[in-house]
């Protein structure tokens, strides 16, 4: 990771210098995959610690020798740096046991007859505008978008990647990405809310702001104490974006289903979820923040994950799959990591109010920050609850303290009582190569442990 805001390197200068290391590999098999992004985030608040810009870069080289697998990660982008990267995976191989066939990673191929390789410059990927956001403009922006007692928080990435292997594989691809963050009010009840899309023109900031002002409770109502009780409970988009993060890196990742930690391994083909819950990972769909390849290479499509609540797949690896004898899917997000990045909750038929009514009497929660599984093969978790408002008489009624939410993630996904019809994209940690799409939920209260009380912050 670099402070330094040079610029990223050219595709067609990346792709040469992999060509020529890849032409040099004596291995069986070589694959070199290049990620490098530039990225950037600015605030009109008085926190510094909200803004920064850097540059990052990882470059990963993986061989196969004689049946033994070798692999190294590296930042340094020279020439002779990257033909160091080759002998360390190449030593590395020569020193490490044999691995069976099946369970050795699979290549992803070149094109065959026909086949189209993606364009090494996709313009639905790439908005120069994005890619020219310097700070000093960032803050301009957001100054501008924010009223008094509001703090807009942008963030922005460009990126490219490159993936090349042995058996004819070029994969090339520029995107950017910019996310937006606003908090309406201060203290209790403050509205919030967040979206995130690859161009500026679509990120649409005026209505997050908007969403994020309706949220906010009138300090005119007075704030009361939180319930004593489970009771139902309305999750924001932005909250159930933080729900699902957790369920897809404790539950439905290929290393969760190998170490046996998730709670769904064992019930493929089984009910786990309310029905209202069906989960797909969509690379391809231009609503989020597509993206036409996995790290290794491997052409991206769509994937059910959960249908109607019934699981149908993790992320697959090589390993995976002949474990449970189901075929890799790509969700490579390095040598040996699979998890989908391109999450889409189905939408429902209800507005943001109507899922309030469906609540009746309970709470609203505008946010989850920040949010831990402190029990993976339970998939318990701990979040601290922001932007609580009481829902009372199916209305937004006065704002709540910030709560600590304690509860079960299983057991909040049997819960749902009704599915929002108004999506939006939350940026991930993935950031650049991914987002969740997701609904609104209202919860039913839990009949098991869970628990709500204050934070003493």
């Amino acid at each position: 990771m670099s402070p330094v805001q040079d610029a990223l390197l050219p595709l067609e200068e990346i792709l040469s210098r992999l060509e020529r290391i890849l032409a040099g590999s004596p291995a069986d098999a070589t694959e070199l995959a290049w990620l490098e992004v530039r990225r950037g985030r600015e605030t009109n608040g008085r926190y510094r610690r909200d803004t920064f810009q850097y540059r990052e870069r990882t470059i990963l080289v993986r061989v196969q020798e004689s049946g033994r697998i070798g692999y190294h990660r590296t930042e340094a982008a020279d020439l002779s740096d990257l033909e160091n990267a080759l002998r360390v995976a190449l030593a590395q191989a020569r020193l490490a046991p044999p691995v069976a066939a099946e369970l050795r990673p699979r290549l992803a191929n070149g094109p065959q007859g026909g086949e189209a390789l993606p364009s090494a410059s996709l313009p639905a990927l790439f908005d120069p505008e994005v890619a020219r956001l310097t700070q000093a403009r960032a803050k301009e922006m957001v100054q501008g978008w924010a009223e008094r007692n509001e703090q807009v928080r942008i963030g922005w990435a460009e990126g490219r990647a490159v993936v090349v292997n042995s058996r004819g594989l070029r994969r090339a691809a520029e995107a950017t990405a910019v996310s937006i963050e606003a908090r309406c009010g201060r203290g209790p009840g403050a509205g919030q809310a967040a979206s995130a899309s690859r161009h500026l023109a679509t990120l649409a900031p005026q209505g997050t702001i908007e969403r994020a002002r309706r949220r906010q409770a009138p300090q005119s109502l007075g704030v009361e104490g939180p319930p004593s009780y489970s009771v139902p409970t309305v999750l924001s988009q932005e909250a159930v974006a933080s729900l699902l993060d957790l369920l897809n890196r404790y539950a439905l990742s290929a290393d969760a289903f190998l170490q046996g930690t998730s709670l769904l391994r064992g019930n493929l083909g089984n009910p786990v979820f309310h029905r209202a819950v069906s989960l797909r990972d969509d690379p391809t769909d231009p609503r989020g923040l597509p993206f036409p390849f996995d790290i290794m290479g491997w052409a991206t499509r769509p994937v059910d994950l959960i249908e109607e609540g019934v699981l149908l797949t993790p992320a697959v690896d090589e390993r995976l799959a002949c474990e449970i004898g189901r075929p890799p899917t790509p969700h490579r997000i390095g040598p040996d990591e699979s998890m989908a990045t391109h999450l889409f909750l189905r939408s429902g038929p209800l507005s943001e109010a109507e899922l309030v009514r469906v609540a009746g009497d309970g709470i609203w929660i505008g946010g989850l920050e920040p949010i831990e599984c402190f029990d993976a093969q339970a998939l318990r978790f701990r979040a601290v609850a922001r932007g609580v408002r009481r829902v009372a008489g199916g209305l937004l009624g006065r704002a709540l303290p910030d709560l600590v939410w304690e509860d079960n993630l299983g057991s909040v996904l049997a819960r749902v009582r009704a599915v929002g019809g108004e999506p939006v994209v939350i940026a991930t940690r993935e950031g650049f190569l991914g987002a969740t799409t997701t609904p609104a939920l209202a919860v039913a209260a839990s009949e098991e442990v869970a628990e709500l009380r204050p934070l003493r912050e």
